[in-house]
């Protein structure tokens, strides 16, 4: 008995020690996407709001504030704090409250840039002007290398928030037509998936979990919601998923824990400039109505699509640098897609990437790419909505039924792509700004991410 209670004890204590709530969508070699309620000590020892605000109003001048509080400028945030700058941080709603918590989940390596950028190398207006088309390539192939290193890096350094998702590539015909990526060569896309996805498994040195082929049968056993008709096999490959919200606010609290003044609900309503230079921003506290100034040697936009309107605190007649795109993403039943894989449309009818993934025993459908100025917490439009459901019809069993119905949440979040004359005028790079700490206001942009 003596011994029973013992051997009770410990593995009592054992589970307690590995707690820990898993994400239900993960597949079984996928870390656990929650820690339990265990709060680290670090965290315990970083001062409240009320005390950030404090800082923010009497710790100035600061190396440098950050505007935005999302997933570009938590980072910038935490760059600057590493390298040693006296940082402070405000965002005028919560922190990921925009585009930061409305992608499409995904981590992703940036396969459509690669089939788009060799699509481009390979047209035929290309040999015009082969200089420029090596170039063009060059640089999406870097920006997809840097989205590898980016992703191994998360999975590896952050298991609690990231995990690997299989997406199954199906096809139903060895040749496709109208072209994918609008070149002939891809209407032989299903010939070189396999190719295509060893290779793109290759860019992170084959540390992601290997892309395989299954057949007709062993997709419907994986898949069993595809439609069969004419299926001839399926590509798996991998991607890293995250809970995306999460992962902005983990940055911007370990950029505090590394000393950065960080306050949510502060918006700032003006640009202070002193001998024609940006030294600080005027700020309102919303909770509070309380108005201050934060006064640093240099200003960093990070405002993602609405950066526009943030320069033009400064400079009225500042040409835009940033365009927006919206991407609209819906929820439905978990029963339209395995809780352990994903699936890719890589051809809709308009030429977008569609993905079914499983997400928290539901399933996640998106996205939409429309060009179209930001909104703050905007409402999904209905025609996207329906478009999603109907391409959903295409690849799902005739079994199941996808109706309006079905859909049980919806969303709408902004991409920001650079407008052509500004690649004259601003820096890409949220870090050199940062690294540099002149005082200047600069706008920045973050790497591309997941259909947003």
């Amino acid at each position: 008995m003596a011994a029973a209670a013992i051997l009770a004890r410990r593995c009592t204590r054992l589970s307690r020690r590995f707690a820990t709530i898993t994400d239900p969508a993960a597949p079984s070699f996928a870390a656990p996407i929650g820690a339990g309620s265990i709060t680290p000590p670090s965290l315990e020892r970083i001062p409240g709001r009320a005390a950030q605000v404090e800082r923010l109003k009497h710790d100035t001048p600061f190396d440098v504030v950050v505007v935005g509080g999302g997933c570009v400028g938590a980072g910038a945030a935490l760059d600057a704090a590493a390298r040693g700058l006296r940082v402070a941080l405000v965002e005028r709603g919560d922190y990921g409250s925009e585009t930061s918590s409305r992608s499409t989940k995904l981590l992703w390596a940036g396969i459509r840039y690669l089939a788009t950028a060799a699509a481009g190398l390979l047209r035929r207006e290309s040999l015009a002007q082969p200089m420029k088309a090596l170039r063009d390539f060059g640089s999406e192939f870097r920006m997809v290398l840097n989205c590898h290193r980016e992703r191994r890096f998360m999975i590896e350094q952050q298991p609690h928030l990231c995990h690997w998702m299989p997406i199954a590539l199906p096809f139903d015909r060895w040749w496709v037509s109208p072209a994918p990526f609008g070149h002939p060569l891809f209407s032989l896309f299903p010939v070189l998936s396999p190719l295509v996805t060893t290779f793109y498994d290759s860019l992170s040195s084959f540390t992601c979990p290997p892309s395989f082929v299954v057949g007709p049968k062993a997709a419907q056993r994986r898949f069993p919601q595809l439609q069969d008709k004419g299926l001839l096999f399926a590509t798996v490959f991998h991607e890293a998923m995250h809970d995306d919200a999460r992962t902005n606010i983990a940055i911007a609290l370990t950029a505090a824990e590394r000393g950065a003044a960080v306050a949510n609900y502060c918006e700032v309503t003006g640009l202070i400039k002193e001998n024609g230079r940006a030294a600080g921003v005027s700020v309102l506290d919303r909770v509070t109505s309380q108005r201050f100034d934060v006064r640093a040697k240099a200003v960093v936009f990070c405002g993602g699509p609405y950066t526009d309107a943030l320069r033009k605190l400064g400079d009225e007649k500042a040409e835009d640098a940033v365009a927006g795109a919206s991407g609209t993403h819906v929820v439905l039943p978990g029963y339209y897609c395995p809780r352990d894989q994903g699936l890719l449309d890589y051809n809709t009818s308009d030429g977008r990437f569609l993905f079914f993934l499983p997400w928290l025993g539901h399933t996640l459908v998106g996205t939409t790419d429309a060009p179209s100025a930001a909104e703050t917490r905007p409402t999904a439009p209905e025609d996207e909505v329906q478009w999603l459901l109907n391409e959903c019809s295409r690849y799902l069993s005739p079994d199941v039924r996808v109706s309006r119905k079905d859909v049980l949440s919806a969303w709408r979040g902004w991409s920001r792509r650079g407008v052509p004359h500004s690649c004259r005028t601003e820096r890409d790079d949220a870090t050199a700004s940062v690294a540099q700490a002149t005082p200047r206001a600069r706008p920045a942009r973050g790497a591309r991410r997941a259909g947003l």
